[in-house]
């Protein structure tokens, strides 16, 4: 049995809003839903009370960083048992490596085309490419 996209929800991590509102859109046009979380708090309580099935993830937050929304994800529901895509300005490598080591699905370098989005996530989910 497949699941329905209508069905998928989407956590973006993201404190830039013109950056939120690009995901989500992109999100919208493959079908699948999305919950904005602003920063580490507003993420952390999204977790506590949702399961999403994938999170974008920002790293550089207001308060807590993007790595500490993940250990807070991981304590909740496991490493790897939602796919993460950190979505950062930071290109250096030991954030990269840093995204190795805490099991990420994928590090993507901002600015992102929103195909290339639309195709990592799909991925990351598993379903069929093309919305």
């Amino acid at each position: 049995m497949s699941v329905s996209r209508d069905s998928i929800e989407v956590l973006i991590v993201e404190d830039t809003i013109e950056f939120a509102k690009l995901t989500a859109m992109t999100l919208q046009r493959i079908g699948l839903n999305s919950f904005h979380a602003r920063d580490g708090d507003e993420a952390v309580t999204y977790l506590n009370q949702h399961r999403p099935d994938l999170v974008l993830l920002d790293l550089n937050l207001p308060g807590m960083s993007g790595w500490q929304v993940l250990e807070h994800l991981t304590s909740l529901y496991g490493e790897s048992s939602v796919p993460v895509i950190v979505t950062s300005a930071y290109s250096d490598g030991a954030n990269r490596l840093i995204g190795k080591l805490q099991a990420v699905y994928k590090y993507m370098i901002k600015p992102i085309m929103p195909r290339e989005l639309m195709t990592t996530v799909e991925q990351a989910l598993g379903l069929p490419s093309g919305g």
